[in-house]
């Protein structure tokens, strides 16, 4: 409903405390924007301390060029700044700060000190302010750069205040913006102090993983892979934790576009995508990510706090982040039993090493011929042993697959010793001790069959279909994979709009298996051929809990051995665990 007093012009003060609800939120956002004018201000130190999680004050002080005495007053004014001058300077946006309302914002909901000098005497000025309302100018004695203080904040604006946290919350938000702003700027030197206790110190000249080495478990840095992509005008850098340190939180994913921390969900889809297969669904990689690109190719003024941008092209972004992550993940994994070398590639066997026991390939072969087995039998396909356990060669079928990464190197001979608990295998080579999980390595197998050849649609009539009950839901979920699942091998049919036939099924599947396949399929599980696949692999594969004779579980050993991409199946899971004389001695505590 509209006023009777009309249209006006909004008083000074009130234009602030609006301006202050986009920009401060809490005390972090205080820190962020004050640490940015520092970095803005060519800083090489910074030091910040903040008391009760930022509520009581938070003091940052820098070396930076400083305010001249002159134009003091004139940074706590909306709409004043020295970052732009001209509209195409909006475009390409160089620094941090750039809308001129920061100060003026900040000032508005607390008691605000600031004072500068930008000269080489020693000599500054000083201005209080008391919620956005000048109290008093003075001259200071300090050497160049830059110290506010920021107290009481919020306490013109109860309703504001009473949406803070504990004291230990924002304490904890501060220190995680101070941390993000120091991983993006190596040069500088950071200390930050919690009430009068040194929290971080951050020398200048540390490399990205040193500083990370101060806030990230043991466990992690231990075995982090380099980041390094060019592709067009979009640079890509930065560390990766390696899949098995991955964890149920996102909060260690770290993203930069052209130095400025953001949120992206467009880099962040990226980056999971790049761990797809090497964890699982439910879990979050540890990731700090620099994206450097030209600057009419992103617009970083779509947030008043800076937190987002938008890429002229976020096709092009994701794909390049994607492909980044994966191949830096391939490129640099550590080697097992010696993760004080991160950045060397694992080296794996390109052709079959020989092994403790004959090959049973041959022998699977000439006994396959004379019996017709109606199903798969554990691991063997209707024809051979071999033709599921081959390394195929990639075919012209790549439209629909991603292209395989480049075969692996070869590794030492291995002996296999047993199976475990009828689900895990036992592998001895010169230097470390493998164990293989049976289902996930047959499951990486098949889907590595599948991914570069293809079912090719080989499929096996049933005597009496298997019948299927439809939801309605299920119907469109159906429409949208019936071609794909015919190329897979089924046939289907629709005896009613609740009513599935399946009058074939795979070769790979058992009726039974391929009935809940399809209830897979019918959740909504699979959104591309290479989760059919996936879901395809896991059904056809060897379980849990199945014994199987030494010669199967050698062919098995031998063919995971071949895959490009064998540390994980489809779904993320692990597929060995090794360990070496360094880890043995860790765990006889032999070594510390």
């Amino acid at each position: 409903m509209a006023h009777d007093s009309g249209i006006r012009l909004l008083p000074p003060e009130l234009q602030n405390q609006i301006a202050a609800g986009e920009v401060v939120e809490r005390p972090a956002s205080v820190l962020k924007e004050l640490m940015e004018n520092a970095l803005d201000a060519g800083a090489t130190r910074i030091r910040v301390q903040i008391r009760d999680g930022g509520q009581s004050s938070v003091v940052i002080s820098d070396n930076g060029s400083g305010i001249p005495a002159e134009q003091l007053e004139l940074a706590v004014t909306r709409h004043a700044t020295s970052k732009l001058e001209t509209l195409e300077d909006l475009q390409t946006i160089r620094t941090f700060g750039f809308r001129g309302e920061a100060l003026p914002s900040i000032a508005s909901v607390c008691r605000f000190h600031l004072a500068s000098s930008s000269g080489e005497d020693g000599v500054g000025a000083a201005l209080e302010l008391l919620h956005g309302r000048l109290l008093g100018r003075t001259e200071v004695a300090m050497p160049r750069g830059t110290r506010i203080e920021v107290s009481d904040l919020f306490a013109n604006v109860p309703a504001r205040l009473k949406f803070l946290k504990q004291p230990a919350t924002e304490t904890r938000k501060c220190t995680d913006i101070f941390v993000r702003m120091a991983l993006a700027n190596l040069q500088v030197d950071f200390e930050l102090l919690i009430g009068d206790r040194q929290v971080h110190r951050f020398l200048a000249g540390q490399s990205l993983a040193d500083r990370l080495r101060s806030i990230w478990p043991d466990g992690i840095m231990e075995s982090v892979h380099d980041l390094q992509h060019t592709e067009g005008g979009l640079q890509i850098c930065g560390l990766l934790g390696d899949p098995a340190t991955a964890q149920a939180r996102p909060d260690r994913i770290l993203i930069y576009v052209n130095q400025r921390p953001v949120q992206d969900k467009t880099v962040l889809s990226a980056v999971r995508e790049g761990y797809r297969g090497k964890i699982l669904g439910r879990e979050y990689p540890q990731a700090v990510i620099f994206l450097h690109l030209p600057l009419d190719e992103v617009d970083v003024n779509v947030h008043p706090a800076k937190a987002e941008v938008r890429f002229r092209d976020e096709g092009a972004v994701f794909r390049a982040v994607r492909r980044a992550v994966t191949q830096g993940l391939e490129r640099t994994a550590p080697p097992s039993g010696d993760p004080s070398q991160p950045g060397q590639p694992v080296r794996y066997p390109d052709q079959s090493p020989e092994p403790a026991f004959p090959s049973p390939a041959s022998r699977l072969m000439e006994q396959t011929p004379g019996h017709a087995f109606p199903w798969p039998l554990k691991f063997e396909s209707s024809r051979s042993a071999e033709r599921l356990f081959a390394t195929p060669p990639v075919t012209d079928r790549a439209e629909s697959r991603p292209t395989p990464l480049p075969g692996p190197e070869p590794a030492p001979p291995f002996r296999y010793l047993g199976q475990l608990a009828r689900t895990y295998l036992i592998v001895l080579t010169n230097d470390e001790i493998t164990i293989i999980d049976q289902h996930a390595a047959h499951e990486r197998v098949l889907f590595h069959m599948l991914q570069t050849q293809g079912h090719k649609g080989e499929r096996r009539p049933l005597l009496m279909a298997l019948e299927i009950p439809l939801h309605p839901a299920h119907c469109s979920v159906l429409q949208d994979r019936w071609s794909e699942l015919g190329r897979l091998g089924f046939g289907l049919e629709l005896s009613s709009p609740q009513l599935l036939l399946v009058r074939a099924v795979p070769a790979l599947l058992t009726p039974a298996a391929a009935k809940e396949f399809m209830e897979d399929v019918l959740l909504s599980k699979a959104r591309s051929m290479e989760d059919l696949w996936s879901i395809m692999a896991c059904r056809a594969a060897l379980k849990a809990g199945e014994a199987i004779a030494a010669d199967e579980a050698l062919s098995l050993i031998e063919a995971w051995q071949k895959l490009p991409d064998r540390e994980h199946c489809p779904h993320g899971r692990p597929i060995a665990l090794r360990w070496g004389e360094r880890e043995l001695e860790k765990m006889f505590k032999r070594r510390t």
